[in-house]
């Protein structure tokens, strides 16, 4: 009899591994085509593995890479007549949708969803959730079983390879399908049979169907229509783990910063970084032209001092000498004067007073110069382990763009809250510390009015800071964000690795750079459970997938037809012995591994989802295209730089891979950057390509950076300081909306943006792009 594939859209794709014997011939082809010339046959008694499963036409079809690594495809059964071509070691896992009225199980709609299809929408389903059914189901891997449906339980009972459980219930709990059974002791164990995300099955199931309840509706023309809220799920608070109260960084504390320097006097070196009092202890004279070795400085008692080798503290400077050097507006005195005081060519220019004057004293943190947006503003110590309170105005601004959104909404919408560039700094200016604060509005948001996730688009911190700081200031940032109570991602920026100040503070100090191994935890590791990142073990036709433990990977919003992608710009190695050149802050790059992971993603993709992608950093191959684009041979992705090049047309080979799959297939909606700090838009390939402002106010003074045309905004305590907004999905009309927060009027609808100046683009639809302007297309 026919199979029923009703409400399964064609190129429909789950991943299932298996093998395939078959009894018929089957011709293999490049394309799950039926109407196209077989390139070999599988001939009677001939088995395949197999890694997915899809319906296209009135075919099934299995899918498997080839020795060459091209993906073939095979057909395995015939939905019209019903017909199998072969047995299949997996057959209880298909790509069909069920039609709706066909569930099973004691709960109406409960376990109608299997595969692939179910994970999709399981995060929808709450823990707990149980299906009362019994079956059995025979491990093709080990598991082990446990008293509760946690998988940090103790283990407590074992299945090898091939052994078979008797089960009495399915439950959905910690990530994972269960079934309940019980134990030959007489007690209630819990055996995981299914890791929910990334999806695998760890057997077969002789009674089919998942503790998941489904979303989805089935209209006429057996085309499936996405009915669903896009307000999202709440999720479990995780740790909360920074501090609000600041460490001191002002007068007294030392800078770590290895250089040299000459000093044009005689100087004593002593035992504590005072003059003579405070009972310190002269150890030696160091004689007028000797060079001098140091690493670290420190401005104390009227003077700036460096850290000798042997643990000596050396007056060079008096701190007025220092700070009338930056207030003479010479050019280059700010931060690059190497001759001051009793002191000539300091290598290490920048001095610690640069990292808490002229913004503030060391006493009472206010401001020792003015800007006007931020005019009667301080730093103060913000908590970010608890929900910040909007004013009224916030308040009414978040529903006002709230009910826009819903009155935009299609019935498969999906909204993700978006900020980039926020350059965290809990010391530098109001606007860097106050940005925290804009986060945990975001986060409000989410909590409270509802998106399906929440993405940072890196520049998480501004990293110019001693490392004990820079990581407490990307505790309090990953804090801001966890208040979302959703699915969160945070990519990997040029500044985050601490390297602005390991290169241009300490000349080349390695020990300051926050390493790919040590971000994993304060970042990566926090959202890897909704993020898919490819493990630094991960391999594909030989080549390390993530060598460096990158930031990009793969999240399929439950529930609907979206598929984010996150790339990471930055993907290299650290350097132990790093010159300017070997850091990350400064150029852009794409391993072998990420640009491989990109292809075989985009290839197992089914066709009818549709694609956001999130880079930190545009990409090379973009050209002319941009809407203001007066600077474009300036961007990293285009460097010119000859050490540079190998990440540059990296770059490139990422643009041709979303070109080339865009070309296609058509369903990539739009890839989002910030690092420029303004708003900017370019249709290149057939794809809408946007760069964001920064998030915090005093780094988006140049909206439109390309010319240099400043203005003022963001006034700190106004709505306009923020630097957030919504990105709304319409998929199946191939629509994107951009709402930011507290802003009334865009540009398109004959207002004037209060925040993103002339290039912010509203709105766009797919199917109106040009399909091959500007770049390499």
């Amino acid at each position: 009899m026919p199979i029923d594939v009703s409400n399964t859209p064609d190129m429909y794709t789950i991943n299932a591994n298996g093998t395939f014997t078959f009894n018929a011939q089957a011709g293999v082809r490049n394309e799950p085509n039926i109407d196209t010339t077989p390139i070999v046959y599988y001939e009677s008694g001939e088995s395949v593995n197999y890694s997915k499963k899809l319906k296209n036409g009135n075919w099934l079809w299995l899918s498997y890479e080839s020795a060459s690594g091209t993906t073939r495809y095979a057909p395995y059964a015939n939905t019209d007549t019903g017909e199998y071509l072969g047995t299949d070691s997996n057959a209880s896992v298909q790509p069909i949708v069920p039609p709706t009225g066909t569930e099973t199980g004691q709960t109406g709609e409960l376990g109608s969803l299997t595969g692939q299809a179910g994970a999709d929408v399981a995060n929808q389903t709450p823990d707990g959730t149980t299906l009362t059914e019994s079956g059995q189901f025979t491990f093709s891997e080990p598991v082990a079983g446990r008293a509760s449906t946690d998988m940090d339980a103790e283990h407590l009972d074992s299945w090898s390879i091939g052994e078979t459980v008797d089960y009495n219930a399915k439950i959905k709990a910690d990530g994972h399908y269960w079934f309940q059974y019980v134990n030959t002791n007489g007690l209630t164990y819990y055996v995981p049979y299914v890791t929910i995300s990334p999806f695998r099955y760890y057997g077969t199931d002789t009674n089919p169907g998942d503790p998941v309840i489904p979303q989805k509706t089935t209209t006429g023309g057996g085309e499936t229509e996405i009915t669903r809220s896009h307000n999202g799920t709440d999720t479990p608070m995780p740790a909360m783990t920074s501090d609000p109260n600041r460490e001191p960084a002002g007068e007294g504390v030392t800078y770590p910063t290895v250089a040299t320097l000459t000093i044009t006097s005689d100087a004593w070196g002593r035992d504590k970084a005072y003059m003579n009092s405070h009972g310190v202890q002269n150890i030696r004279l160091y004689k007028k032209g000797t060079p001098i070795n140091y690493t670290g400085k420190v401005f104390n008692d009227g003077h700036l001092w460096v850290v000798l080798r042997n643990g000596q503290f050396l007056p060079v400077s008096t701190y007025v000498n220092v700070e009338s050097i930056h207030r003479s507006g010479k050019s280059g005195a700010a931060k690059d004067e190497s001759d001051y005081s009793y002191v000539i060519n300091d290598r290490g220019k920048i001095q610690p007073i640069s990292e808490y004057w002229p913004y503030t004293t060391d006493t009472d943190d206010t401001r020792r110069d003015t800007r006007p947006w931020e005019v009667g503003t301080s730093i103060t110590d913000i908590d970010t382990t608890t929900a910040v309170q909007p004013t009224t105005d916030e308040l009414a601004a978040m529903q006002k763009m709230s009910d826009l959104i819903d009155q935009e909404a299609a019935s498969d919408c999906v909204t993700i809250a978006y900020t980039t560039d926020t350059h965290v700094d809990s010391y530098k200016t109001p606007s860097t510390a106050r940005v925290l604060r804009n986060m945990q509005l975001m986060s409000y948001y989410a909590a409270n009015f509802g998106v399906d996730l929440v993405v940072h688009g890196g520049d998480l911190n501004d990293g110019v800071k001693p490392k004990n700081f820079s990581v407490a200031d990307v505790k309090r940032a990953m804090d801001a964000i966890k208040l979302s109570h959703r699915p969160f991602i945070v990519l990997q920026g040029n500044h985050d690795d601490n390297s602005g100040y390991a290169r241009d503070e300490t000349l080349d100090n390695a020990d300051q750079v926050i390493t790919n191994n040590e971000a994993a935890p304060l970042r990566l590791d926090q959202f890897s459970q909704w993020l898919n990142v490819p493990s630094v073990n991960d391999e594909i036709e030989g080549i390390k997938t993530n060598p460096y433990n990158a930031v990009f990977g793969r999240y399929d919003v439950p529930d609907s037809n979206v598929t984010v992608l996150v790339l990471d710009g930055f993907d290299m190695a650290d350097n132990p012995n790093p010159n300017r050149e070997a850091y990350r802050h400064g150029h852009t790059d794409y391993s072998a591994g990420q640009q491989k992971w990109l292809n075989k993603t985009l290839g197992e993709i089914s066709a009818d989802r549709k694609i956001v992608v999130f880079d930190h950093i545009a990409l090379n191959g973009i050209g002319s295209a941009w809407n203001y684009n007066a600077d474009v041979d300036g961007l990293f992705e285009n460097s010119t730089t000859t050490s540079y090049k190998p990440g540059v047309t990296a770059s490139g080979n990422i643009y041709t891979s979303l070109v080339n799959h865009q070309s296609t297939y058509h369903n990539i909606l739009g890839f989002f950057a910030g690092h420029t700090h303004c708003d900017n838009y370019a249709t290149s390939g057939g794809i809408e390509f946007v760069t964001t402002l920064a998030g915090v106010a005093d780094r988006a003074l140049d909206v439109d950076r390309f010319d240099n045309a400043k203005t003022t905004q963001f006034r700190l305590g106004d709505i306009e300081e923020n630097g957030w907004g919504v990105i709304q999905l319409n998929p199946t009309a191939g629509q994107v909306i951009q709402h930011r927060f507290g802003e009334t009027d865009t540009p398109d609808n004959g207002g004037t943006s209060n925040v993103s100046g002339t290039h912010f683009l509203p709105s766009w639809e797919i199917d109106n792009l040009p399909q091959n302007t500007g770049g390499k297309a």
